[in-house]
């Protein structure tokens, strides 16, 4: 089986690395800037589970060929018209999985690449990329999940699957990926709402008086939404993210904010804003979130 991973950063880097580590068929596509890095430090990596120190096979836009098995999307959502371009020349060949935030990168891969071919997939990790190029993950999160989206023909997505279960992250073929996509959007709406509103660690919030009922709040605005679109928690496992999301101490940041703290673009309008507009269909209002979505935006308009 060879894998083509697009995107060599907190997620595909993680994840395709830890592929290769075991030996997998793992080529990465990079740009001509990442892969003079990749050649000359290596893809690094920095866990709990251990560090890697590898010698990645890396592949341009250019040189492409329609010989992957399976491709691996982990761009930023913003970047997602350039992964396409990018990924023209494989057309006809592959089973696409993006590892995106929200649902709406769904219909542009479907046009490009056609339904039958794209999966949905949810990465739960909090990682990044430090300046040299290193990849540091943080806390017990490690874990892929995908699957079809049409439910029946979950058995072509089998033998990755297999390939996945050798390694040291956590992987499980969904029963509902649809479902499995909204949980993680309203989570991370919740966790980068919170963290970037107030540029602070969840633990941290947590702290002050009112922290733990503004997180709380946030993420039954987000739930809300996805209750309009017939996606939600059952009320146990809502329990159960709301006790791991208000813990004292927790040094959990979303992405998001670590792309604050570094002066960087953010997927804001994706995953706030996105939100944000499924729910006026509804006419549902949703003043925290809203907020988020504000103070991401006056951060962008601000950034250098």
């Amino acid at each position: 089986m060879k894998i083509l991973v697009l995107g060599v950063g907190g997620i595909g880097g993680f994840f395709g690395g830890h592929l290769h580590e075991i030996g997998a068929d793992v080529t990465f596509l990079v740009r001509p800037k990442r892969r003079a890095l990749l050649q000359a430090n290596g893809l690094r990596i920095i866990s709990p589970l251990g560090n890697l120190n590898l010698d990645p096979k890396l592949v341009l836009s250019d040189e492409l060929k329609p010989v992957y098995d399976i491709i691996l999307i982990s761009c930023k959502t913003y970047d997602l018209d350039q992964a396409i371009i990018d990924l023209r020349s494989t057309k006809g060949r592959g089973i696409i999985i993006p590892f995106l935030n929200g649902v709406t990168h769904m219909k542009k891969l479907d046009e490009e690449f056609g339904q039958d071919n794209v999966m949905g997939g949810v990465a739960h990790i909090s990682s990044t990329v430090n300046k040299d190029g290193t990849i540091e993950h943080f806390s017990e999160f490690k874990k892929l999940t995908f699957g079809n989206r049409d439910l029946s023909k979950n058995n072509a997505l089998k033998e990755f699957a297999e390939v996945c279960a050798k390694t040291k992250f956590d992987v499980a073929l969904s029963d509902d990926i649809n479902l499995d996509l909204w949980k993680k959007w309203v989570f991370i709406s919740t966790v980068a709402g919170a963290t970037t509103l107030f540029s602070c660690s969840l633990g941290d919030i947590v702290k002050t008086d009112f922290g733990k009922k503004i997180i709380i709040d946030l993420f039954n605005e987000c739930r809300s939404i996805a209750q309009l679109y017939k996606y939600d928690y059952e009320d146990s496992e809502a329990d159960i993210i709301l006790k791991t999301i208000t813990i004292s101490g927790s040094p959990i940041k979303a992405s998001m904010q670590r792309d604050v703290e570094k002066n960087s673009f953010t997927e804001h309008e994706q995953i706030f804003g996105d939100l944000i507009t499924k729910g006026k269909k509804y006419n549902f209002d949703c003043p925290i979130l809203m907020s988020c979505y504000v103070r991401m935006n006056v951060y962008q308009r601000n950034l250098t």
